[in-house]
């Protein structure tokens, strides 16, 4: 036995606790090849397509999707009228399920922009351990908060210039209901221009 092997695990202990893991699910890969550099938003769509994401027109997305989108971009317009507002949907078969990866992109009038990459499991059935997900990112979050059974986790940065945000909403939440959203929701996003 290596020396490393007997020392990873007490440094993982000294350094908060976490120790490296496997992605929970196959989607957790897919989401980081795609949006691990959300910051650089011209390089977000051909990740997501070498990771075997096909994109997809708005309208024929899962009408949940849809409404997530047009809500994100209709509140946004009404925030910021002048700014311009773009993004893709893309979906892959994971898990036997249909997943969702979804960019967006502010440009303010003023100079500031904003990049989103949100890959939605609208149908996973439980959240997966916390433990698990600290393990996968290498470190534990600098925000956890929960709202009943809801789940949201913030790691920031989780890259230089990068957050992000791994929230599970049971379909018995009534976040789920008030926001269209259940399932599990990775977010990366990234702010600039200020």
């Amino acid at each position: 036995m290596s020396l490393f092997a007997i020392a990873a695990p007490v440094l993982g202990m000294a350094l908060g606790g976490v120790q490296a893991a496997p992605a929970p699910s196959p989607l957790f890969g897919a989401f980081k090849a795609a949006c691990y550099d959300t910051r650089e938003f011209a390089g977000v769509a051909p990740a997501a397509k070498a990771a075997g994401w096909t994109e997809v027109p708005e309208a024929q997305a899962d009408r949940r999707i849809a409404t997530i989108v047009a809500k994100g971009r209709d509140a946004m317009k009404a925030e910021e009228p002048g700014a311009s507002v773009t993004g893709q949907v893309f979906r892959k078969r994971i898990d036997g399920r249909d997943v969702w990866l979804v960019t967006s992109r502010v440009q303010s009038t003023e100079g500031w922009w904003a990049n989103g990459c949100r890959a939605y499991d609208l149908d996973m059935p439980a959240a997966p351990p916390r433990q698990t997900l600290d393990g996968w990112v290498g470190k534990p979050p600098t925000t956890a908060a929960a709202s009943g059974n809801a789940t949201k986790r913030l790691w920031e940065p989780w890259k230089p210039g990068v957050t992000l945000e791994i929230t599970y909403v049971p379909r018995d939440n009534p976040l789920g209901a008030t926001y269209g959203i259940q399932g599990l929701v990775l977010v990366a996003k990234a702010i600039g221009g200020f």
